[in-house]
């Protein structure tokens, strides 16, 4: 039972970027460089999923319909959190969101787009997290800004070792990370609802 649970979310988080991939592929003329780039973009959203579902368990709008109302447990005291380990994984948990973005599209490779793409990513998952049982935590949101940015140091540091990483991926359009990430994102909110299974 439980995997059908992650099979149904996967595919929720897959689809809209998937629709959106195979409407545009024709955009890549190179075969090579398009079948490594699908692969590169799996890679990203697979990603994505694990953080989105998995780690920080979004709420959708089939919990709204279910429990009636927005959660109230809303933290905006920064840095109130119990235990330094809540801050460590959450900065973990964006390092690759902040490693990847620069490594596939060259359009990131720009600290402050990539920041801000953490920040935004971060923001989604806690505006949803209103909708279920799971606290809205602005620790959250700044430990997650702080994980993209340490992961973009760490693109940093790895292109400077490997000069050439990442410089022969390319892209269908500039938008189109956040197209698969936020698209992934909205795919649950909207497609997910466990209680099907029930």
């Amino acid at each position: 039972m439980r995997m059908q649970y992650y099979i149904y979310s996967l595919v929720c988080f897959l689809l809209p970027g998937t629709v959106w991939l195979i409407w545009n592929k024709g955009m890549i003329a190179d075969k090579a460089y398009k079948v490594r780039h699908i692969i590169w973009i799996y890679i990203y959203l697979f990603y994505g999923y694990l953080a989105v579902q998995e780690a920080a368990g979004i709420g959708t709008i089939w919990d709204l319909i279910a429990y009636g109302k927005l959660d109230n447990s809303i933290n905006l005291i920064p840095i109130s959190s119990e235990g330094a380990m809540t801050y460590i994984l959450n900065i973990i948990m964006f390092m690759p969101f902040g490693f990847l973005l620069p490594l596939i599209w060259k359009n990131f490779r720009n600290a402050k787009k990539v920041v801000l793409m953490g920040f935004l990513m971060s923001l989604a998952i806690e505006i949803c997290q209103l909708f279920n049982i799971r606290t809205t935590d602005i620790d959250d949101l700044l430990m997650n800004t702080l994980g993209t940015l340490v992961g973009y140091c760490c693109w940093k540091v790895f292109s400077l070792i490997f000069r050439n990483a990442g410089t022969k991926c390319v892209e269908i359009k500039k938008s189109e990370p956040v197209i698969y990430m936020f698209g992934g994102i909205l795919g649950l909110f909207l497609l997910y609802n466990w209680r099907v299974f029930n």
